[in-house]
């Protein structure tokens, strides 16, 4: 699916919105990144920048930017709970981070390296416990359907894969990724009704009893 701007644009128009920042490197966030984009997916961006201190999300011409000052970024894939849960339960977006790079400003390279170098698997179950806080929020608390409960497909399809390999792969299967897709496109449609709520509470229950076994599990170790 061709994109609306070039690299080389969606940098300089972050560059223009950061001016009194020094920007470290972009990647492309959300549906692009987790490859479920669809013909109506929004362009989303992850920002990183060195001068500054908290989280941004902003939107111009289209493209929504999420801006972290460096420490806060690190705090996101540390899984730090002083951060909002929506930010956390999107830190897996690094590990595709080099496949959907558009800029690295060459000063940072090193800084670069050390987040691409974290192992995602470390943090999971720090992960799911926020992937889990809020999603039950909205389907057992609020029960509700939205759009972005996607996510609870999509991760519960992450690790039906961790299961088997051991590694955390954000790519998903066909069947997994189709699952996605329906969601995404009828959500609000021919989905939105309580069998449809009723499967999101029972991958949400599937999650969790996968993160009851990883704490087993370490307990054992």
């Amino acid at each position: 699916m061709p994109r609306k701007f070039t690299n080389s644009k969606l940098t300089e128009i972050v560059v223009n919105m950061f001016a009194m920042n020094e920007v470290m490197f972009i990647y492309y966030c959300g549906s692009d990144n987790y490859k479920t984009k669809q013909k109506k997916s929004d362009t989303d961006l992850t920002v990183v920048l060195s001068n500054f201190n908290g989280i941004i999300h902003a939107s111009i011409e289209g493209v929504d930017i999420f801006a972290y000052g460096y420490e806060n970024f690190l705090q996101r894939q540390s899984m730090n709970d002083t951060l909002p849960l929506y930010n956390l339960i999107h830190s897996d977006d690094v590990i595709n981070m080099a496949d959907n790079l558009i800029y690295l400003n060459p000063s940072y390279q090193t800084e670069y390296n050390s987040i691409t170098a974290l192992k995602f698997e470390d943090v999971l179950p720090l992960y799911l416990d926020a992937v889990i806080e809020y999603f039950n929020q909205l389907v057992n608390i609020e029960k509700v359907i939205v759009k972005r409960s996607y996510h609870i497909i999509r991760i519960r399809g992450i690790l039906e894969k961790y299961l088997e390999t051991g590694k955390y792969d954000v790519n998903l299967n066909e069947v997994w990724l189709n699952k996605v897709f329906e969601h995404k496109k009828n959500w609000d449609k021919e989905l939105n009704t309580p069998d449809h709520l009723t499967q999101l509470k029972t991958y949400l229950d599937e999650i969790i009893t996968i993160r009851e076994g990883l704490r087993t599990w370490k307990l054992n170790t």
